[in-house]
């Protein structure tokens, strides 16, 4: 059974509808295995003009990853949850911090972690893979072996693609 890998944005409106869909159709795909993979649509250091950033969430999510492995996909629904329904500052420590609390992460040691940028190298090398290794070029992007979808910018994934790479990935 291969990695389904999620490249995804907790910023990004487009990963948000994806992220939608594509929990409403897991269910018809118990194999499926799920690698989440946040990334910075927008890297700060590149673009430093572009907010809100997404380099707390991610890090974040990787100490979630870290400590509290079976909650990461609660972790990132949370995030989109704070940062599109609830209009939160998903690039605030405090935020993201309660948003981990609430699902039962141990808040302080987690925004400690953010403070100290503890997952710093982490996010570089997600955002490397992501770039650099499978050549992603806008989120959300599903790959799965040698398939893959890729969002159109401006427009992201519709829900049919997402179902259509699922079943050639795990019938």
């Amino acid at each position: 059974m291969a990695d389904f890998e999620l490249f995804f944005d907790h910023t990004c409106p487009y990963c948000y509808r994806g992220h939608a869909y594509l929990k409403e159709l897991l269910p018809k795909f118990p194999n499926a295995k799920i690698a989440w993979r946040p990334v910075e649509a927008h890297p700060k250091v590149e673009e430093p003009e572009h907010k809100p950033y997404e380099d707390l969430a991610v890090m974040g999510a990787l100490f979630v990853r870290e400590h509290n492995p079976d909650l990461e996909q609660a972790y990132h629904e949370r995030v989109y949850k704070a940062n599109f329904e609830e209009r939160k500052a998903v690039d605030d420590i405090s935020v993201l911090a309660q948003c981990a609390g609430e699902l039962g992460v141990d808040a302080a040691a987690f925004e400690k972690a953010l403070k100290n940028g503890t997952y710093a190298e982490a996010l570089s090398a997600a955002n490397d893979h992501a770039y650099e290794v499978q050549k992603i070029w806008a989120v959300p992007s599903y790959v799965c072996g040698e398939k893959r979808l890729d969002a159109v910018p401006g427009v992201g994934v519709t829900k049919e693609q997402v179902e259509a790479l699922l079943r050639e990935c795990f019938g």
